[in-house]
């Protein structure tokens, strides 16, 4: 009886869901600087942008083969969630109780430097999932780029909440002259350059070898 290989998750699918949600953050991004420019913005695009950075971070976190019962795999699960609740619990709250003391709270507290630290799970877990995508292969330019993309876009995260505490009073027209603003745009757009170049698959060099092998052969004959 034939064994059935493992799954390998890194390529190509890895790949093609890295580059569908670089694109969803690119496209979220700039669909947050045209509210921003018709009015005060509204929470539809951070959810966007939100749920592309999730999704390059898991992508990148639980590609290859995995242990589900490993150390770090349980790490990168809690790390995960807790990205998951600090992500989309602020949109879910302003959706279900935008009045409330709660959500009055949460506004008040996200002003405060201890919200910084709430932030940092989003560091370490794309800096880690990076590291782990990144180990799995070769180091070439493109894996890099597809990898760094979203350590970019976590630091520029915790840059734009300290930039608001700084700049409380700041008014702009648009977003995109906010330099946090504008690291986050670049690191989507960094990763989804990366994400967009491929190699050949080991299939396709396989193919080619065997062609290039049957015109020689074919040659000397």
């Amino acid at each position: 009886m034939a064994v059935r290989p493992a799954r390998d998750f890194r390529e190509p699918k890895a790949i093609e869901v890295l580059a569908f949600a670089y694109a969803l953050g690119v496209a979220g991004t700039l669909w947050d600087w045209r509210e921003h420019l018709l009015g005060p913005g509204t929470q539809p695009p951070h959810l966007v942008i939100d749920l592309g950075g999730l999704v390059v971070i898991s992508a990148l976190a639980f590609s290859g083969r995995i242990d589900l019962r490993s150390r770090t795999f349980i790490a990168l699960y809690v790390l995960l969630v807790l990205v998951v609740v600090v992500a989309f619990g602020p949109f879910v709250l302003m959706m279900a109780a935008p009045r409330s003391a709660l959500m009055a709270s949460l506004m008040h507290s996200m002003m405060s430097s201890g919200a910084l630290l709430v932030y940092l799970p989003l560091v370490l877990l794309a800096s880690w999932s990076a590291w782990r995508w990144l180990i799995q292969e070769p180091l070439n330019w493109w894996r890099l780029a597809a990898a760094l993309g979203i350590v970019v876009v976590a630091i520029a995260t915790v840059w734009d909440l300290y930039w608001h505490q700084t700049h409380p009073m700041e008014l702009r027209t648009s977003m995109a002259g906010l330099p946090p603003h504008q690291a986050i745009l670049a690191g989507f757009l960094i990763g989804l350059a990366g994400s967009r170049t491929r190699r050949p698959n080991r299939s396709s060099v396989d193919q080619m070898r065997t062609s290039r092998g049957c015109s020689t052969k074919v040659g000397v004959e």
